[in-house]
């Protein structure tokens, strides 16, 4: 996890704390295929967005990973960004 923002280290290690809700948000692991954005990859917990967004990005080198939205359950708007390197 060395090349791993500090922000999503610490959503991580929330991820597997005793005060984290699953089910309480959704991770959109987000993206760009020429300057159309895409949703990637969807998930309950942050690690797992950002494994299958990988994957994604490793099968098609068209498409650009550059965020993870954090949106509430039931929400339209994110109420957090991460930003990826």
């Amino acid at each position: 996890m060395e090349n791993i923002r500090e922000d999503i280290k610490k959503e991580i290690i929330y991820s597997f704390s005793p005060e984290f809700k699953l089910g309480e948000y959704i991770y959109m692991g987000m993206g760009l295929v020429g300057d159309h954005r895409v949703c990637i990859s969807v998930a309950y917990k942050i690690d797992y967005c950002i494994k299958k967004a990988n994957q994604f990005i490793e099968a098609d080198p068209n498409v650009k990973f550059t965020h993870i939205n954090k949106v509430r359950i039931g929400e339209k708007e994110a109420c957090e960004k991460f930003e990826i390197k």
